[in-house]
């Protein structure tokens, strides 16, 4: 039976005094959970932010940010839905019909009557004006104007060809206001009319009716916002449930998925950082405890002779663990969100998608960070508190902390004892402490490797190849794939090409033209889209959109001769590249498909013929290309479901009407790049419409991204090289601390101080070519395997093994070894042998 006693307060006072007697060793485990905390906060802000910019390009996709919605409703039951208790906000938008003007054949144009609320939760952000108020007035995107051939100005006349019920109707109307949109992001174009207009040529159509024939035309889609996003369908469920309505929903898909967690593979960077994070703090703070316990046992011993249990011997070191770890929290997890705001931005450059960054104030960055940072300082103060429980009074008197010895085998020797070997065998004698150090500085050693190896692989001559082939690139902004569509226009002119060309110094320039066409969907290409059509989430159909289009979307380019010595064999997949008869003009290159993951399907082979339509002959495909083949001289975006072509400059413009020119690069004579860049410039400042990038631009870029890798992961790699080295000294001063004794019995008989100070070194030189040992062996193979998979999945790279950091790492190590055993000898030599044999007595 146990008898429980009242002495909590005891306890607790006896932990807060141990505290305030170890000053040092307290403020050494605040910065060592601090440190923890920081890394673990920084992680999860960077993870949660990501995250949340990729939510947002997705609701971008979707075109709401509204939780859910209720669609093809009448105006009483979109009334009695609205005023349901669960729903904060909402907005309302009416189906009209479509426009059907013959540019928006393959991009569809859904007109509709939008509300304010609507607009805003929409991402439509006028450049000019607004929503519509009178019955002759639309608001519209601009790449939608420029498409139908209309001036971005208020008051522009519209002509819209419409279908409304499934009848015709013509309409010029007034433009009321208009918005930037991307034409490739959203799954249609919006045109929104007045409620004047509803009223006028809506009236007399009744919603129930369209519902059934399903025009849909006059329903109301209302778009709705709970108290928060979890379990959205069932709290739209439960919406219709209490109203009693039957009606149509959708969930926004956007916070359905979970963006960055959607794929396993995406998070186990992060899980490996978090764990990474975690053991190298828990090497910290258990060689902390541990020596604190050590120096401490003939205390702890002493509380065992009057009466202290194992059990409360252990809530000490907790009480103590747990006061260090709440007064380190909030400046770990304060200086980690900064940092992980910081760098988020650095982070989102390593995607090739062009997204928005959004910064994540979730609770979980800060719960998850707090819980897993004190994870580690239990763990790693429970090894310690479990060492002082067991402990009794009589072993805490001659407690040295090296385990039991007298099991193992005497050595025999002829030869006496060597230093050498007595330092060798001193390395082993606690292994689990030999591990732990040699993990802690192991662990900084790879990852410095692996990040060095890594960026020493930026290939800056592939970065560049990739966006300029030249020396000066003329070019429009801010998004040339929008102009040069069907009944668009470039701004690039034969006058301002002509002008280029005469400046002095440039030695000749190559034109890309552009123009998207469209081509028709036939059974070659349906074999490929069906199947993805069948398998995609239907909350983004993304190719049963293009199937439904009837064609797919080539971006069609002219290049000129100078651009043929930037394909490389490697981008070839298929067939073969001769400039010869590539520049007859009966042939045409052409890319993979953007086909999911999918990198390699092509809907042809070459020998095959295609003719786009507009044009008024084929062409046979000479050879198939990567995806990102010729990269610099495209528009560089990709449309689903199609690909580019490429047929010679001169052939595109002859067969091609009002050719459009995407952009021209130089060739400069190097004695006068500098006279080139200053009068192109000028030319381009003149045209506001144009945009002009050299090569030291984007060098400078490339400069930007390395510098980006560099601060973040030698960031990293120097922050855990740090917990490793603080966790050296501990090794060593813990190694000190429980042989003090030793050490003065081997003075005792005979041995020297220089003696002793020599094994002393030997000791940490030992340590030094295990790390090294380690290092050039598993740590140079997973320097290979690691760095060589980010390598391949990095663009603009080149893998070059490096043993350098292992090299050059080992020599530092050295001399830190050296110099902490000097500090730690010169600390045990103030105190004399009899003072030191006392200490066991």
């Amino acid at each position: 039976m146990r008898i429980r006693n009242k002495n909590g307060q005891g306890i607790y006072r006896l932990a807060k005094r141990s505290l305030r007697t170890n000053r040092m060793r307290n403020l050494i485990i605040v910065c060592a959970v601090v440190l923890t905390t920081l890394l673990i906060t920084s992680v999860f802000t960077m993870g949660f932010s990501i995250n949340r910019s990729m939510e947002l390009s997705k609701m971008k996709t979707v075109g709401s940010d509204y939780h859910g919605g209720f669609k093809y409703l009448t105006p009483e039951e979109t009334d009695k839905i609205a005023h349901h208790p669960s729903i904060k906000e909402y907005g309302k938008f009416i189906h009209v019909g479509d426009a059907m003007n013959e540019v928006f054949r393959t991009s569809r144009m859904e007109i509709s009557q939008f509300d304010e609320n609507t607009a805003k939760h929409s991402f439509i952000h006028f450049k000019e004006g607004g929503l519509p108020d009178g019955e002759n007035e639309i608001a519209m995107n601009t790449w939608a104007l420029d498409l139908l051939g209309v001036s971005h100005q208020l008051g522009a006349k519209v002509p819209l060809e419409m279908e409304i019920n499934g009848e015709r109707m013509s309409k010029t109307f007034e433009l009321s206001g208009f918005y930037e949109a991307d034409q490739f992001v959203a799954m249609a174009g919006l045109a929104f009319v007045s409620e004047a207009f509803v009223q006028e040529n809506l009236s007399g159509i009744n919603p129930e009716q369209t519902r059934l024939t399903g025009t849909y035309t006059n329903t109301t889609d209302l778009s709705v916002m709970f108290n928060n996003s979890f379990g959205i369908e069932d709290k739209i469920k439960k919406v219709l449930a209490d109203t009693g309505i039957k009606a149509e929903y959708g969930v926004n898909w956007a916070y359905a998925s979970v963006g960055i967690f959607e794929d396993p593979m995406n998070v186990l960077p992060y899980v490996g950082l978090v764990l990474i994070i975690m053991l190298s703090g828990y090497l910290l703070i258990y060689n902390i405890f541990h020596i604190s316990v050590v120096r401490d046992i003939k205390f702890y011993g002493l509380l065992k002779t009057i009466g202290t249990t194992p059990t409360q011997l252990r809530r000490i070191i907790t009480m103590q663990a747990n006061r260090l770890f709440l007064i380190a929290l909030p400046f770990g997890l304060a200086a980690g969100y900064g940092i992980g705001v910081w760098l988020t931005p650095m982070m989102s450059t390593f995607s090739s998608m062009e997204e928005e960054t959004a910064f994540s104030v979730s609770p979980l960055i800060f719960i998850g960070a707090a819980v897993f940072s004190y994870l580690t300082v239990r763990i790693a103060a429970s090894k310690p508190g479990r060492t002082a429980a067991r402990i009794s009074p009589i072993e805490a008197v001659r407690y040295t902390g090296l385990g039991d010895v007298s099991r193992k085998k005497k050595k025999r020797s002829t030869q006496g004892a060597k230093l050498l070997r007595m330092a060798w065998a001193n390395l082993f004698r606690h292994k689990k402490k030999l591990v732990l150090m040699l993990a802690s500085l192991s662990l900084s050693l790879i990852l410095f490797s692996i990040i060095y190896t890594v960026i020493s692989s930026f290939d800056v001559n592939k970065y560049l190849s990739t966006f300029i082939s030249g020396d000066v690139v003329v070019k429009e902004m801010p998004d040339p794939s929008q102009r040069g569509s069907v009944g668009g226009t470039t701004a690039i002119t034969k006058d301002i090409i002509q002008s280029l060309a005469a400046i002095d110094g440039v030695e000749h320039l190559d034109k890309v033209y552009f123009r998207s066409e469209s081509l028709k969907i036939d059974e070659k290409i349906k074999r490929y889209l069906e199947p993805l059509a069948k398998d995609e989430d239907p909350r983004m159909p993304i190719y049963t959109s293009v199937l439904g289009s009837g064609a797919v979307w080539v971006q069609l380019h002219g290049i000129d001769p100078g651009w043929n010595d930037v394909l490389q064999k490697g981008d070839i997949l298929s067939g073969s590249f001769d400039p010869e008869k590539f520049a007859s003009g009966q042939y045409m290159l052409i890319t993979v498909a953007t086909l999911g993951e999918d990198e390699t399907a092509s809907y042809f082979r070459p020998g095959d013929r295609i003719q786009l339509e507009g044009m008024d002959k084929s062409y046979e495909v000479m050879a198939v290309l990567k995806q990102e083949a010729l990269y610099a001289a495209g528009t560089q975006s990709y449309t689903s479901g199609g690909f580019n072509a490429y047929i010679p400059g001169e052939e595109f413009a002859r067969s091609v009407a009002d050719p459009g020119i995407l952009s021209a690069t130089l060739h400069a004579d190097p004695a006068k790049l500098e006279q080139v860049l200053g009068s192109s410039q000028a030319l381009v400042d003149s045209y506001p419409d144009l945009m002009m990038k050299s090569r030291e631009d984007y060098q400078k870029e490339m400069d930007g991204f390395i510098r980006v890798f560099q601060t973040i992961g030698y960031g990293l790699s120097l922050i855990i090289a740090l917990i490793g080295i603080l966790n050296y000294i501990n090794t060593v001063i813990t190694s000190i601390i429980t042989r003090r004794n030793e050490f003065a019995i081997l003075e005792s008989v005979g041995m020297t101080r220089k003696q002793l100070k020599k094994t002393l070194i030997y000791e940490g030189l030992y340590g030094v070519v295990l790390v090294a040992l380690i290092g050039g062996t598993a740590g140079l193979y997973l320097t290979y395997v690691v760095a060589k998979t980010i390598s391949v999945n990095l663009a603009f790279t080149v893998f070059h093994m490096s043993v350098w950091p292992v090299a050059s790492a080992i020599p530092l190590l050295a001399v830190i070894s050296l110099a902490i055993t000097l500090i730690a000898y010169r600390w045990l030599s103030k105190a004399s042998i009899v003072e030191r044999l006392r200490e066991a007595e």
